[in-house]
Order: structure tokens, then sequence, then C-alpha cells
């Protein structure tokens, strides 16, 4: 079991990690949408924000450990984080209008389905490009 655990340590923590990023976009999302009333895309995009802050500073201190704080790696590995954030957003936003819009399906609903695409994206982003060893 520890020799699992130690393999598999980061799609672990990349996991609860993206769980809790996850809970903070559907939360914040309902939050601005259902009980603040502000539009869908507005909503999506608040939410993407609290979710991102979330997910930068997780990811780069325990999922991929990337300790250095320096001035010139930190930004350039936030700017590239934010970048392919940014293509997953987009993503995120055209899929939500999609299905809430044009297919009439449930808000809620509609973003627990694209966030669990957006999840794999997005690992497979920090893992490839951002956070690469």
């Amino acid at each position: 079991m520890k020799t699992l655990l130690k393999k598999y340590k980061e799609l672990i923590l990349y996991g609860i990690f993206g769980l809790g990023a996850t809970l903070i976009n559907i939360v914040t999302f309902y939050l601005f949408n259902e009980i603040l009333e502000l539009n869908l895309v507005l909503s999506n995009v608040l939410a993407w924000v609290c979710a991102f802050i979330f997910a930068f500073i997780t990811n780069k201190l325990w999922v991929f450990e990337s300790k250095d704080w320096k001035s010139r790696t930190a930004i350039k590995e936030m700017l590239e984080f934010l970048f392919a954030r940014l293509i997953t957003l987009f993503l995120d936003t055209f899929l939500m209008w999609l299905l809430v819009n044009v297919l009439n399906w449930n808000g809620l609903v509609s973003k627990v389905i694209v966030n669990i695409i957006v999840i794999i994206l997005n690992y497979i982003a920090s893992k490839l490009w951002v956070f690469r060893k």
C-alpha cells in the first residue's frame, strides 16, 4: 500500500486539491449565480478566479512540489499556469453556455460535468508544461 501511495502521490494530491478547487468553483458559482443572481458568464468567471488562486498555490507547493519562489521561476510558472487555465476557462464557459443556454440543462448539473472535463485537461497541462521537471 505504501508503495502505491508513493508511486501515485502526485495524482492522489492532484485529485484531492482538484476536488477542493472544483468545490470552490461550484460553490462560488452557485453563490454568484443563484444567491447574488449575477448572470451565467460573470458567475462562471468569478468562480473560476476563486478556484484558480487555490489551484495555483496547492499545485505549486504540494502536487508538483515546485519549491522555487524566485521571482523569475514563480512568475513563469504562474503565467504558464494562467495561460493553460485561461484556455480551459474559455472551454468551460463555452460548454456552460452550450449546455445551459442551447440544450437547456440545469446550470449546477452542467457545472459538475464541465468541471470533470476541465480537471483532466488542467492536470495534463500542469504535468507536461507548467511544472515539468
